[in-house]
């Protein structure tokens, strides 16, 4: 544990004595800090929403489908069955698999729009979330300024009395 003999590792003041180390004030940044941190816990609370409820949608429609596609190849195999002919066999085939490819693309297609919706809804959140730490840092810099106005002021106030002492 550093004390004032032993200082910490990064502990640059002992180097640059007359860099002024402003004690950043809590006070300088409370209210901004606040409103920032909801703002901030709100855009997250926001994607997580979103991708909460478009990863249960995509669930969703995967299980329909799935089970819809068994029941087809059920159906199919219980139709391939039942045909006496070769003709019959085929035709039977071919109508499944064009039928099982366009169910696929109409499928895939489903998932695509889920996920380009909550891409899109994601990335405004991300966009707002993005504002909120310019708006952060900046307030940060307006507080550390503030902060260092104090100890300027604090540092002159000081001074101000040993000169009047040396007259």
């Amino acid at each position: 544990m550093p004390s004032k003999r032993n200082t910490d590792a990064f502990d640059f003041s002992s180097m640059m004595p007359q860099w002024p180390m402003p004690s950043f004030s809590n006070w300088n940044f409370a209210e901004p800090e606040d409103r920032i941190e909801a703002k901030a816990v709100a855009g997250v609370q926001k994607m997580s929403q979103t991708l909460l409820s478009h990863t249960g949608k995509a669930f969703d429609d995967q299980m329909n489908f799935v089970t819809h596609r068994l029941h087809e190849d059920v159906e199919c195999a219980k139709t391939l069955s039942q045909c006496t002919a070769p003709e019959e066999t085929i035709a039977t085939l071919q109508a499944f698999y064009s039928k099982m490819a366009n169910e696929y693309q109409e499928h895939f297609a489903r998932q695509a729009a889920l996920f380009r919706d909550s891409f899109s809804e994601n990335a405004a959140a991300v966009e707002e979330l993005n504002e909120t730490a310019i708006e952060s840092v900046t307030e940060l810099g307006k507080a550390a300024g503030d902060s260092l106005k104090e100890v300027r002021t604090k540092a002159a106030a000081g001074r101000k009395p040993a000169a009047n002492s040396k007259s």
